[in-house]
């Protein structure tokens, strides 16, 4: 089953504030206006005594670095750019030149994205990381990039911590996604029910899916029911939902109708009960537990022929409810006809003749 995502726009500035910068220890001192000669001042002794005796104003870098920095910075290869510029940090982690080789490494990771290059993205993105763990726009560039290129288990690694600095519907939606491709269900489950209250039921088709059937296995009846019942209400009668065939998704409502009907019967609310149950024999007409509940709500509304009825299919149909089905039949049976079972017979004839 595919599932389309819309682009995630990376919401966050990219870390720094880009390359540029003002490095004035190496440039040129701008040209002077001639001016008329005139007489020198008198130059104090002492105090240019004093001024030559103070040491040279560091910069914290020298210019063999500078010129190593701006080689880097403009490699024309942003792939290459990015290496060039980890190396350079890393090999000089006290070098005055770091702040702006990061808000270098910052802008290439934003241009990489704009371009939609996620192949180059995702080392890129990760490397920046490496430099500067837990920066926000670089986690979600790290996070898309890794999904685009479907390296689930980076996207997830990166997805979530970039979730708790930029919790969205949409992270929530990707995250779930590659978990589910990660075969790790509670993880799914978890981000899965972040995103589904928000989207519209055919956008959240796919999750409501995916969990009805994981609250069913839980046999956790009420929130499968939930989901169930978004299912259904993404797709009109005469609709079928992208990747599904006629028959699969007339088996999928069937199944859908029948744990909304259980969750009804719970409930006691048996007329609820009755519709679902009744709608899911449309779709799945050997659904011996919609037979058995049907059975089971008739009674408790007082309609013994019509419990009988449908008990006695679900009886005939030799699967897992059929024997307690047998079993209530005949205790109702008995019950309406001072504890014999005979005629009994005349029921399961009816109700054969027409389940054919």
């Amino acid at each position: 089953m595919k599932q389309r995502f819309l682009s995630i726009a990376l919401v966050a500035a990219f870390g720094l504030n880009g390359a540029v910068m003002s490095l004035q220890a190496f440039q040129e001192p701008p040209a002077q206006k001639k001016e008329e000669p005139k007489e020198p001042d008198a130059v104090d002794i002492e105090e240019a005594e004093k001024q030559a005796k103070k040491p040279a104003p560091e910069v914290g870098y020298t210019q063999e670095e500078y010129d190593e920095y701006l080689k880097t910075s403009n490699l024309p290869d942003l792939k290459g750019r990015a290496a060039g510029l980890s190396q350079f940090i890393k090999a000089r982690p006290n070098s005055k030149l770091n702040e702006h080789a990061l808000a270098a490494y910052s802008a290439l990771l934003k241009q990489l994205y704009e371009q939609k290059d996620m192949a180059s993205l995702a080392p890129a993105a990760e490397g920046f990381l490496e430099l500067k763990p837990g920066e926000p726009a670089a986690l979600g560039a790290a996070m898309e990039a890794f999904y685009s290129n479907k390296e689930y288990a980076k996207a997830v690694k990166f997805g979530e911590p970039y979730y708790q600095a930029k919790p969205s519907k949409e992270v929530a939606q990707l995250l779930a996604y590659s978990f589910d491709q990660l075969k790790s269900d509670a993880k799914f489950v978890s981000y899965a029910e972040k995103c589904v209250p928000d989207m519209s039921p055919k956008d959240a088709f796919f999750y409501s899916a995916k969990l009805s059937y994981y609250y069913g296995g839980q046999k956790n009846i009420a929130r499968a029911a939930s989901y169930c019942q978004k299912m259904l209400s993404a797709y009109g009668e005469g609709e079928i939902p992208p990747g599904y065939t006629a028959g699969q998704w007339a088996q999928e409502k069937g199944r859908s109708y029948s744990i909304i009907g259980r969750n009804a019967y719970d409930r006691k609310q048996y007329g609820g009960a009755v519709s679902a149950y009744t709608n899911s024999l449309k779709y799945f007409s050997g659904n011996d537990e919609a037979y058995y509940y049907l059975g089971m709500s008739f009674w408790a509304a007082q309609d013994t022929t019509s419990a009988m009825r449908n008990l006695a299919k679900a009886a005939l149909l030799n699967k897992p409810y059929s024997k307690n089905a047998r079993a209530q039949l005949e205790a109702l049976y008995k019950g309406l006809n001072n504890g014999s079972l005979e005629g009994i017979d005349r029921v399961t004839r009816a109700a054969s003749a027409e389940m054919k």
